[in-house]
C-alpha cells in the first residue's frame, strides 16, 4: 500500500540500472519529468514507454507543462506564451483554451497523462520570486475564467489537469524552491480570494498540488503548508471542499526539505493530508523512504489508516484520467501534427497581442539557474 503515495523524477534521458531496479521493484504511484528527460520527440516516447512496460503498476506521468518560463517541453515546441500574457491581449478565454488544447494534445502523444497546470495562483501587485509571469490574473473571477478555459482544453484532449499551488501563494515573500515563502493574511482573506479559484475548479480537475508556503495567520510561523493538517485537511478538505487527490510540490525543495530527513517529512506531509508525495530529484532515496512508510503502515494504525485513504484517493483520480482520456480526442498520430496546431495557435495568439511587451521566449533566456548539476532544483522555473 506504500507504493502508491510517492511521485518520483528520473536523472536523465534514460534510464539507468538502478532507475530500472527502483521502478519495477516499487511502481511509485507517479513520475515527473522534467526538461532533463526531454531530448527529442521519438525519445521521450521510449522513455515513458519503458517506464510503463517495466512497472508492476504503469505509473502515472506528469509534468509541469504551464508555457512561459515553465515549459518543458520548449525544445520540442518553441514559444508557447506565459499564462500573464493571456490578460494582453484579445479573445484571452478562448486562446487560453485553445493553449490547453495544444499542451493537451502534446501530452497524450507522448503518453503523459497529466499536465500540472493550470496555475490558480492570484497574482498581486509584485509576483514572488518563481512566479513571474505564471500567474492568470488579479482577481478570482478572472482566474477562474481563463484558467478554467485552460484546464477545459486540456481535458478535451484526453489530458488531465492538477490546480497549484494550494492555499494559494500569489502574494508570497520569495520563491519557495530556494526557501521560505511566507503569505502574512487573514483566514478571511484566503477563504475570500485565494482560495476561490481552487473551490470553484478543484473537482473538476481532480486534483490539486498543495504548495510549501507559510501562513502566519492559519497556522505555526515556520510550517509549511505541505507539512500543515489545518491547511492541508482542514482548509482543503473543509474550506474548499474538494473531495479529489492532494499531491505535494517537490518536497526536495528548501522550503521544506530544510525542515527534517525526507522520511521524517514524507511522514509528515502524508499525516497533514497529502495523498501524494513528490520526492523528484534523489531516485535513489526512493526505497529507503518507502522502508520507513511501510513498517510505520504496520505498526501504527493511524497511520495506516491515512495511507489507506491516500491511495483510495490516487485510485479515483487513476479513474478521473482514464474517463477523461477515453472522452477526449483521440491521440495525434504523428508529433507533426501536434506542432501544426501548436503553429496555427501561435500566429493566432501573436496577432491578438494588444501591447508590445518582452516575449516570454526572450525572458527565458535570462532565466536564473542555480548552482550546477542535474537536480530538479535547476528546473524548477
Amino acid at each position: 500500500m506504500h507504493n502508491d503515495v510517492l511521485g518520483i523524477g528520473l536523472t536523465g534521458k534514460s534510464l539507468t540500472d538502478l532507475e530500472r531496479r527502483i521502478i519495477s521493484e516499487t511502481s511509485p504511484y507517479a513520475v515527473v519529468l522534467f526538461g532533463r528527460n526531454v531530448a527529442d520527440a521519438k525519445q521521450l516516447r521510449e522513455l515513458i514507454r519503458e517506464v510503463k512496460s517495466i512497472a508492476r503498476r504503469p505509473p502515472i506521468f506528469m509534468i509541469d507543462e504551464e508555457g512561459g518560463r515553465v515549459d518543458r517541453l520548449r525544445h520540442l515546441i518553441p514559444a508557447l506564451p506565459s499564462a500573464e500574457s493571456f490578460g494582453e491581449g484579445d479573445q484571452p478565454v478562448e486562446l487560453a483554451a485553445w493553449l490547453g488544447k495544444v499542451i493537451g494534445m502534446a501530452l497524450r502523444y507522448f503518453d503523459i497523462e497529466v499536465d500540472l497546470a493550470p496555475v490558480v495562483d492570484i497574482r498581486g501587485d509584485v509576483s514572488p520570486k518563481g512566479l513571474e509571469r505564471r500567474t492568470f490574473g488579479r482577481d478570482p473571477e478572472g482566474v477562474i475564467e481563463i484558467a478554467g478555459a485552460f484546464m477545459d482544453g486540456l481535458q478535451r484532449a484526453g489530458t488531465g489537469a492538477c490546480l497549484k499551488h494550494f492555499p494559494g501563494i500569489g502574494i508570497g515573500s520569495a520563491d519557495p524552491h530556494y526557501g521560505a515563502t511566507v503569505i502574512d493574511v487573514s483566514f478571511e482573506d484566503l477563504r475570500n480570494r485565494d482560495l476561490v479559484p481552487f473551490a470553484a475548479l478543484g473537482n473538476k480537475a481532480g486534483a490539486i498540488m498543495i504548495g510549501h508556503g507559510t501562513y502566519p495567520q492559519i497556522d505555526e510561523p515556520d510550517l509549511p503548508a505541505t507539512l500543515s493538517r489545518r491547511i492541508a485537511t482542514e482548509l482543503l478538505r473543509d474550506v474548499a471542499g474538494f473531495d479529489g487527490l492532494a499531491i505535494s510540490d517537490d518536497m526536495e525543495m528548501h522550503a521544506v526539505s530544510d525542515y527534517g530527513s525526507y522520511e521524517f517529512i514524507s511522514e509528515r506531509a502524508l499525516l497533514a493530508g497529502n495523498d501524494v508525495v513528490m520526492f523528484c530529484s534523489h531516485i535513489e532515496r526512493v526505497p529507503e523512504i518507502q522502508q520507513f512508510l511501510a513498517a510505520k503502515v504496520k505498526e501504527d494504525g493511524d497511520f495506516r489508516a491515512r495511507v489507506e485513504e491516500a491511495a483510495g484517493r490516487g485510485a479515483k483520480y487513476s479513474q478521473h484520467i482514464d474517463y477523461i482520456r477515453r472522452e477526449g480526442l483521440p491521440p495525434a498520430a504523428k508529433f507533426d501534427d501536434v506542432l501544426e496546431e501548436a503553429s496555427r495557435f501561435v500566429e493566432t495568439f501573436e496577432r491578438t497581442r494588444r501591447e508590445v511587451v518582452t516575449t516570454d521566449t526572450d525572458r527565458r533566456k535570462g532565466s536564473r539557474t542555480p548552482g550546477t548539476g542535474r537536480t530538479g532544483r535547476e528546473e524548477w522555473t
